[in-house]
């Protein structure tokens, strides 16, 4: 069968349609606040000690490109991204696709108040 709007969507490659061990803690972290992320240069109140370098990840699929940023984060153990960004492009075929980056850092520990 022809098809008169062009080719057919595409589909995402099979290994971004796995359930990724990575993606899920990424996820639980982000969730449960234990990882920042902020559009700003800063994370307010804290300061930065670090920056671990600009991280990058895109895929067909928004989820697997924004908790695939986190995980990249936790793998080189930073506690925040800061000036994160996110875009999607969109193609005549009808895909879109992702891309989520900011900078990985480290954040100077609070300090205690304990006496």
């Amino acid at each position: 069968m022809a098809l008169i709007f062009g080719s057919p969507k595409r589909q995402a490659p099979r290994e971004e349609q796995k359930s990724d061990h990575r993606l899920r803690l990424a996820k639980e972290q982000y969730l449960a606040g234990n990882l920042k992320i902020v559009t700003t240069e800063a994370v307010p109140g804290r300061d930065i000690v670090g920056a671990f370098g600009l991280l990058v990840c895109r895929s067909y699929n928004f989820d697997n490109a924004f908790y695939g940023l986190m995980a990249q984060a936790i793998d080189v153990n930073a506690d925040a991204i800061v000036g994160y960004r996110e875009s999607v492009a969109f193609h005549p075929e009808g895909d879109k696709y992702y891309s989520c980056y900011g900078t990985a850092v480290r954040l100077k520990p609070f300090k205690s108040t304990k006496r």
